[in-house]
């Protein structure tokens, strides 16, 4: 019985302190552990294939985490700046913001971060992306100008509603 009520208060609280910012840090948790991981134990790729595939996902994760954090609380102080006047109202707009941080921050702020930090570190260590000869030029990758370039027609009205709708002009029902 008192195991019941311990998680009973247990899931009370959560539902009172419920901030979107414990979502996406475990999920992000979860995300740095298990995905390179998957990568480490795919027995199609290579080994330095997995290798690089395993430190992209958890370096990416590595910065994920303390980003979420960082854009849920700048929105938050927002709503406190924004809501001092009004303690009502201020809960309401803290997690809201907060909730409205942390999706900024999985659609703009973590890929900029990661393609500014995460790619040119793990080409670092793995020296991807440099070879040692000089890249070709295009003028020498194009097909003579003599040839015929091929034109690509279809027929964009092959089917249209009636084809679909209608058996002899009538509609089905």
């Amino acid at each position: 019985m008192a195991l019941i009520q311990n998680v009973k208060k247990m899931l009370e609280s959560l539902g009172r302190n419920n901030k979107p910012i414990y979502a996406v840090v475990a999920i992000a948790t979860a995300n740095g552990i298990f995905k390179p991981l998957t990568s480490l134990t795919d027995k199609k790729e290579a080994p330095e294939t997995k290798k690089y595939a395993a430190l992209r996902e958890f370096l990416t994760e590595v910065v994920a985490v303390p980003t979420y954090i960082a854009c849920a609380k700048i929105a938050e102080f927002g709503a406190q700046k924004a809501y001092k006047n009004n303690p009502q109202k201020l809960a309401m707009a803290k997690t809201n913001l907060g909730f409205l941080g942390v999706c900024t921050a999985a659609v703009f702020v973590i890929p900029a971060v990661c393609s500014i930090i995460v790619k040119p570190f793990t080409d670092m260590i793995y020296k991807r992306g440099k070879s040692s000869s000089a890249p070709a030029r295009l003028e020498e990758n194009l097909p003579d100008k003599n040839i015929q370039s091929t034109t690509f027609s279809a027929n964009y009205y092959k089917y249209n509603m009636t084809t679909f709708a209608t058996h002899n002009g009538r509609l089905k029902i």
